[in-house]
């Protein structure tokens, strides 16, 4: 798992499913498998359990595009692209060179941009942004976690090299230029470098 989710299902079988009282999945008209819980309780995911190849679910305090609120909302198509989405998130995180930004919130422009020259990945929402866009080409990541006022920024690659083409690339989107930042010795110099430092 590329986060500190607790996971519940295949461990445990827990069935999501009340008439009355607090539910990981408020509001969701029928019974829902419970795969995991994010790691302060704040979102749960599951599995209706209803219907042919049933999506995957976030439900608790999540992100719209609005703000946040307490619902559910479907997180990805299906059961696949939930694993894809959690292995592709992990080969992200775990990469190094690793950099990161706080920065504003994602315009239309900055969007296409990557649209139009990376490869798109799997796409997510609810979680822990409005959306989650991911994009790559060949050894180097891009993870957008979009939520409203704000866009966290995660960047990796293989190497030194295919991050300093990425990062390049990507320099003048958004507020990059200022927000970047990296806590790996690698990254650190390679924004040094590109801010002239």
């Amino acid at each position: 798992m590329p986060y500190t989710d607790r996971v519940i299902y295949p461990d445990r079988v827990v069935v999501d499913w009340s008439a009355s009282g607090d539910r990981e999945f408020p509001d969701w008209p029928s019974p829902v498998l419970l795969i995991s819980v994010e790691n302060q309780g704040v979102c749960a995911w599951g599995v209706p359990l209803a219907g042919q190849n049933p999506p995957v679910l976030v439900g608790g305090q999540i992100v719209s595009r609005t703000g946040w609120s307490h619902g559910t909302t479907q997180y990805c198509p299906d059961v696949a692209a939930f694993v894809a989405s959690r292995r592709w998130d992990a080969a992200c995180l775990s990469q190094e060179p690793l950099i990161q930004a706080q920065a504003a919130e994602l315009d239309a422009g900055s969007l296409e941009y990557l649209r139009e020259r990376y490869e798109q990945g799997p796409v997510t929402v609810g979680w822990p942004g409005h959306t989650v866009h991911r994009f790559q080409c060949r050894d180097a990541k891009i993870m957008l976690w979009d939520s409203p006022g704000q866009c966290d920024w995660w960047i990796s690659a293989v190497g030194a090299s295919a991050l300093d083409e990425t990062i390049a690339a990507v320099w003048h989107l958004s507020d990059l230029r200022t927000s970047l930042w990296s806590s790996d010795s690698q990254g650190a110099a390679l924004l040094r470098r590109l801010r002239g430092h």
